[in-house]
């Protein structure tokens, strides 16, 4: 087994963009010869963690314990748990579905004293991050996304490996393992980490809306700006836009372009069961006024029927999505908020409503594009 103990990085420019962390932190990334505990084993476990020294200056530090062969899995386990023991939180990507639980695994095969790592509180950035996937438009959550989101450009992007090209490295090395095998390895791990302390910053968009934004509004008729200063900069730039708004995020601006319009919208209800469509009306009808109306006059109504049309002028709100993949206008807010169709990726609200306090209009329209889509 060998002990890695370096700086995470030695790039002035990349050291400059890594943030301080709480000392009871570290991040985590392991390497394997397969998916399963069962049928394969760890040869390295990288960590990064900040750490300061005696005159108060911190830097983010690497820590990895390397295995030769698999005989040296239990000596990196029992050396991962002597340093787990220093910290009370620990980070990962997908580590929930994949370090975290082979670890765990590995260490029940050796019988090993696991309480110093049972008793970490495990966050993992698939979860941590899903409030900005919609926002930041990442389709599958891979780190590699994410990575390019952030414009990260990795050490090892000119010999980049995939987890199972790693594996094939590894295994297929002659022995003992030549040192640049194994520096190629660990740089890979190493950029694992980086990203992994990178990727931090963007969770500071869940603080956007702590503190209320005063909007500054200009209206040129058939549509309005509404411009706001945030408290902190946005770490990356953000650009959504549909057909009736758009908006930006730079630095500490944030500007909303809305547009006005007159098309009727329909206010659909959600206990859709209590309403019947009666032939030949428009719109629904309570199941408990339409009791005098003959049956064969009446059915019952989905979903996708209960609405009341609603006419006037509108402007657009964000509808906030739902797991089942489909929007229904909900209750949050000082908004009622209508649809065009059952399945609308934007709402929309009357014009007297937001101009009652197109502040406050501006905040809730923030507040639902930065709301999670899940």
């Amino acid at each position: 087994m060998k002990y890695i103990h370096r700086p995470l990085t030695q790039d002035p420019a990349l050291s400059a963009m890594l943030p301080a962390a709480s000392p009871d932190l570290f991040y985590l990334d392991i390497e394997t010869t397969g998916l399963r505990a069962d049928d394969s084993y760890l040869y390295l476990i990288g960590t990064a963690c900040f750490e300061s020294d005696e005159n108060g200056n911190g830097r983010w530090m690497y820590h990895a314990w390397f295995g030769f062969e698999m005989l040296d899995e239990q000596k990196i386990l029992r050396e991962f748990l002597k340093f787990a023991g220093s910290f009370k939180k620990c980070i990962s990507f997908s580590g929930k579905r994949f370090d975290v639980t082979y670890l765990s695994r590995c260490m029940h095969q050796y019988y090993l004293d696991t309480s110093s790592y049972s008793d970490l509180e495990f966050d993992d950035y698939v979860t941590l991050l899903r409030p900005m996937q919609n926002l930041l438009s990442i389709s599958r959550s891979r780190l590699g996304e994410w990575e390019e989101r952030i414009d990260r450009k990795r050490a090892d992007a000119s010999c980049f490996l995939s987890g199972g090209e790693m594996s094939a490295l590894f295994q297929n090395a002659p022995r003992p393992i030549p040192d640049e095998v194994i520096e190629a390895l660990l740089l890979h791990n190493m950029c694992d980490l980086q990203s992994l302390v990178l990727l931090k910053r963007l969770l500071s968009f869940g603080d956007l809306t702590e503190k209320p934004i005063e909007f500054t509004v200009t209206n040129h008729g058939s549509f309005l700006t509404l411009t706001g200063i945030l408290e902190k900069p946005v770490p990356v730039p953000i650009h959504r836009f549909s057909g009736d708004y758009e908006c930006r995020f730079i630095d500490r601006e944030v500007l909303l372009t809305v547009y006005e319009s007159t098309e009727d919208c329909k206010l659909f209800f959600p206990d859709y069961r209590n309403y019947v469509i009666v032939r030949g009306e428009d719109g629904v009808l309570h199941k408990d006024l339409a009791s005098l109306i003959p049956k064969e006059l009446c059915k019952k109504a989905t979903p996708e029927t209960c609405y009341q049309t609603v006419s006037g002028r509108f402007l657009p709100m964000p509808l906030i999505p739902v797991s089942s993949g489909k929007c229904l206008p909900d209750d949050e807010g000082a908004y009622t908020v209508l649809q065009r169709s059952f399945i609308a990726t934007c709402g929309y609200v009357r014009v007297q409503d937001a101009y009652n306090d197109l502040s406050a209009y501006g905040r809730e329209f923030l507040r639902r594009i930065l709301q999670s889509a899940e």
